[in-house]
């Protein structure tokens, strides 16, 4: 009994957040602290309040090795790493079918999946060469899993992005090979897919929202909260046999 008593605990774990100022960032930040855990936040933007912020930007090929290293020699090698960015430049709207450049697909890919990937082999290396059991996790998308719906963007403003499914469909497949080399070092590397969250600015676009919410089985968009739990869940002891896994956190979408 006393194994579940405390399944859920993190106490003495440290935690990195990359992108944890965003909004399923902060979310998780808060919940594992909850659970005990050290947090710290990596990001271009600072968290206000008890929070451990180290400056960090993902997209700074230059600089990101010699950055991360520094942050480690600072507070340690992570026992739980999970990657929360979302770094789109200015051109991401224009990353559809009928816009898209060499330039914009490229630079996307490389911000998004390549700084990523990096960073998190980085840390995996660590972890092995320190023997830490680790968890990593990243954060998919439905549509690193199925194609884009096209029907819920009718009349909403909103078009489709291929670098997106590029990206979070190589999240999903690294997701599978890191765990394969991995494991026999007791590092579990997961992938979380959420569906759609309901956010400041989708939840104006009404015509979205109820196009959406037609097609999902429980006719709503996720909340934050939702998918920090599911963190919260492959962070902890709860989930120390699964690795390599995809899990779909997105109200039935991909069900049907």
């Amino acid at each position: 009994m006393n194994y579940y008593k405390n399944i859920f605990s993190l106490k003495g774990k440290l935690v990195y957040v990359i992108g944890g100022s965003g909004l399923i960032g902060k979310e998780t930040i808060d919940c594992l602290k909850i659970y005990k855990a050290k947090v710290i936040n990596l990001d271009i933007k600072t968290l206000k309040g008890k929070y451990i912020n180290e400056y960090f930007n993902i997209t700074d090929d230059f600089n990101l090795e010699k950055k991360f290293l520094a942050i480690v020699k600072k507070h340690g090698i992570p026992d739980i790493f999970i990657n929360c960015s979302y770094p789109r430049n200015k051109d991401w709207n224009k990353n559809t079918f009928s816009d898209i450049t060499k330039n914009y697909l490229n630079l996307n890919i490389k911000n998004q999946l390549n700084s990523g990937v990096l960073i998190s082999v980085m840390v995996a290396n660590l972890m092995k060469n320190k023997k830490k059991q680790g968890s990593i996790i990243f954060l998919g998308s439905i549509y690193g899993v199925v194609g884009q719906d096209l029907n819920i963007y009718k009349g909403t403003g909103i078009r489709e992005n291929l670098s997106y499914s590029i990206i979070k469909g190589g999240l999903v497949n690294f997701t599978k090979q890191m765990a394969s080399y991995y494991g026999k070092h007791n590092i579990r590397v997961n992938c979380i897919c959420p569906g759609g969250i309901i956010d400041k600015v989708n939840s104006k676009n009404k015509k979205f929202l109820n196009n959406y919410s037609r097609k999902v089985p429980l006719k709503r968009l996720a909340k934050s909260k939702e998918i920090s739990s599911a963190i919260l869940f492959f962070s902890s002891n709860a989930s120390s046999y699964i690795t390599g896994h995809t899990m779909m956190v997105d109200g039935g979408w991909t069900c049907i």
